[in-house]
């Protein structure tokens, strides 16, 4: 009986404690005003490499073992900025922003959690190279201030973008973020033109991945008293029906009723990067990594795991390697139904991808979302699953199946099950 009663009593204090915290979280969501996802309808295009390997080479990665799950909330009232997100192919996601004074020169940004700069092509190289893309001109706006210091990035699928360093007035949803300095675009792998939906890149990664030390739209955003707290949140949706419907991005805060339970906290294991540890990563019965490192990245399209762990995804889900094709493996969609679940041990909670979390159809051709920075034909895997340690990088996938908050003031990851 005294078992019973001690874990009735357990269950109540967690009860309470999830009330408690759901009830925080919806004051913060009360102030809300939304900011939307997109999604393009044209689903001839399935993947795009420089979104599926997008993950930025500049910053060394290193991984530490610490994991500790943090459930600490503290009562504010919160005003919280939300924005729509657009979903083009469930590989990329974009908001609407804009540029400029008095007439704000509207843009499409792709959303970017592994960056901390802010992007947008020039309007002459749009007008050059870009037809189809919205492009930034300073000689149309009041509050521009030249900067011209060279500006440079490059991404894992080796896209190099250059232009300049200018400042202006940016636009997100409702909020005006004054004195924003930017990256002025004026140069880009032609093929990225014509392969992409966005117009520039918006950073949300911590000010220590920024180049050149630009202040971060987020530090803007909360220097200016337009949220109160150093926090923001994504949910992605992953319904491929309507393009505007992405899901949102949540400035400031977040909300409970787009996620079952509570927040699972678990600290941020190399400051820059949203990096954090991982307990343990299963595919059926057969582990994948223990202690491993993972970054959330919303701007990569897959899961992207290391080669031995690849290897053994691939042989579970009864992919071969002549299955690839651009980056990406095709799998029978038939076998959907069959595939197992694949597990992530985060903070010491479980949170589940079921098949239909790491499948992507595209009108009968199926997808794995599973893939690698590299060529795996080399690696070698060792079946005890030893030596799989290396980074992981959670993007549109796994958002695909959870809510997100990002703690940029307590450098903390917050996840839970999406509703």
């Amino acid at each position: 009986m005294q078992s019973s009663q001690k874990l009735a009593l357990a269950l109540t204090l967690v009860l309470i404690w999830c009330l408690a915290h759901s009830l925080v979280e919806s004051r913060r969501w009360r102030k809300s005003v939304q900011l939307n996802l997109h999604r393009e309808t044209n689903h001839t295009k399935i993947l795009s490499s420089f979104h599926n390997q997008k993950l930025r080479l500049k910053e060394k990665l290193s991984p530490t073992s610490t994991d500790v799950a943090i459930s600490s909330i503290s009562v504010s009232q919160t005003s919280v900025a939300k924005d729509n997100l657009f979903n083009s192919h469930n590989t990329e996601y974009y908001v609407t922003a804009g540029f400029g004074t008095p007439k704000s020169q509207p843009v499409t940004l792709l959303v970017d959690t592994a960056s901390a700069n802010l992007l947008v092509y020039s309007s002459d190289l749009v007008k050059q190279f870009c037809l189809h893309h919205n492009g930034y001109s300073s000689s149309e706006s009041q509050t521009y201030q030249a900067n011209g210091s060279p500006f440079q990035i490059q991404f894992a699928s080796q896209d190099v973008l250059t232009g300049i360093l200018s400042t202006d007035t940016f636009t997100l949803g409702d909020l005006v973020i004054k004195n924003q300095t930017f990256a002025e675009i004026n140069s880009v792998p032609r093929v990225l033109c014509k392969r992409s939906n966005f117009d520039g890149v918006i950073g949300l990664g911590s000010s220590e991945i920024a180049v050149n030390g630009v202040k971060t739209p987020l530090d803007n955003i909360l220097e200016q008293g337009l949220i109160d707290e150093p926090i923001f949140s994504l949910y992605v949706n992953r319904n491929a029906s309507d393009a505007s419907n992405g899901g949102v991005l949540l400035l400031g805060g977040s909300d409970p009723t787009l996620y079952r339970g509570c927040l699972t906290y678990v600290p941020v294991s190399k400051v820059g990067f949203w990096q954090i540890t991982v307990g343990q990563v299963e595919i059926g019965s057969k582990k994948l990594c223990s202690n491993c490192q993972a970054i959330f990245d919303v701007g990569t399209s897959l899961i992207i795991v290391p080669c031995p762990a690849l290897k053994i995804i691939n042989k579970k889900l009864g992919i071969k390697e002549t299955d690839r094709k651009d980056g990406a493996y095709i799998i029978d969609c038939n076998k959907v139904p069959r595939l197992p679940k694949i597990v992530f041990n985060i903070g010491w909670k479980d949170f589940t991808l079921n098949p239909s979390d790491y499948i992507l159809n595209y009108s009968g051709t199926c997808v794995s979302g599973f893939s690698s920075l590299s060529d795996c034909n080399g690696a070698q895997t060792n079946d005890d699953g030893e030596d799989l340690n290396n980074i992981w990088v959670f993007g549109d996938v796994f958002f695909g199946a959870v809510f997100t908050l990002f703690d940029f003031g307590l450098k903390l990851v917050g996840i839970a099950p999406k509703v």
